[in-house]
Order: C-alpha cells, then sequence, then structure tokens
C-alpha cells in the first residue's frame, strides 16, 4: 500500500513538473492584434465561373496541400466582387471570418485565391492563386507581413495579372 501511494505522489509531482509554468511568477504576456489595408490591382481578362476572390493570409508558406487549413490560414478578406479593377481593403472592415484576428507576429504568405465552388471550401484543390503579396513584383519571391499589436500595417499591394499567373502552391 505504501509503494503505491508513493508511485501515486511520484507521478503527482512529475506532472505538475512537466506541465508547470517555466516562467516563474511572471505575468502571462498578452496577446495582441494588429491589422493591414491595402489594394489589390487586377490586368488581363477575369476567368469564366469564378464564384469566390478573396485576400488569404497564411502564417507559412504552402508547402503541401495540408498547409491550406486552419490555423495556418490566418485571415480572409471578404470577397471581391467579379469583374474588379481594383479592390481597396482593410482587415478591420474586410474581414470575411470574424474569429480570425491577425496577432501580433510575421505572416509569410498573403495572395489573392480564386475559387470556381458557390461555398466557401477548405480543400487546397478547391482554389488557386492568382497574386502573391512579393517583393519587387517578383511573385516567386512572397513578402512577409508583419504585423504589430494595436497598428495598421498599410501598403499590402497585390497585382494580379492574368495573363502571367504566379506559380501555385502543391495541390
Amino acid at each position: 500500500m505504501q509503494k503505491e501511494y508513493l508511485r501515486i505522489s511520484f507521478a503527482l509531482l512529475l506532472i505538475i513538473f512537466i506541465s508547470g509554468c517555466d516562467k516563474g511568477i511572471e505575468p502571462i504576456e498578452e496577446q495582441g492584434y494588429g491589422h493591414f489595408s491595402g489594394t489589390v490591382t487586377f490586368s488581363g481578362h477575369w476567368p469564366e465561373g469564378i464564384k469566390r476572390t478573396h485576400v488569404v493570409v497564411f502564417k507559412n508558406i504552402i508547402q503541401r496541400s495540408e498547409d491550406f487549413f486552419p490555423p495556418n490560414i490566418s485571415f480572409v478578406v471578404d470577397s471581391i466582387p467579379y469583374g474588379s479593377s481594383s479592390f481597396d481593403f482593410n482587415s478591420i472592415e474586410d474581414n470575411y471570418i470574424s474569429i480570425f484576428q491577425l496577432g501580433s507576429g510575421i505572416y509569410n504568405y498573403v495572395v489573392v485565391a480564386q475559387s470556381k465552388t458557390p461555398d466557401i471550401s477548405l480543400e487546397r484543390k478547391d482554389w488557386f492563386v492568382v497574386g502573391i503579396y512579393c517583393i519587387n513584383d517578383d511573385q516567386t519571391r512572397p513578402a512577409k507581413l508583419q504585423i504589430r499589436k494595436d497598428e495598421i500595417t498599410p501598403n499590402i499591394n497585390i497585382h494580379v495579372d492574368f495573363n502571367n499567373p504566379p506559380p501555385q502552391p502543391p495541390m
């Protein structure tokens, strides 16, 4: 009986030690939220049958189809009207899914994606990347979006050229 009591006590102490706080009695740092704004410009002819066009923010670049899924999908801007020549947006007013808020940090892949499905889909095969927030208009070099707590990051501008689409992430 005493050995069983010692074993249970040791297991409880081990659980407490493993799951304990690693920062002592420091206060928990509050996660801050930030926002961004910009313009999407379009050139060339819009593809037929497009039902949805959104700016989508990913924490990390899509390297496999499974990366096209929360929590990697960090934010989605409201649908851009079909046939637009430009679309101004900001993440405060144009938040498509209200539970998505951008925490302060770095986001590595910001794209304009289109789908021919009438309902929102989380299947990578249903979406095509048509524009990438990138460095010096080089769509092979995605730019990072830095979000700071309680600030708006401006000029997250993306050019969509339907005649020269960017590289597609893995399906």
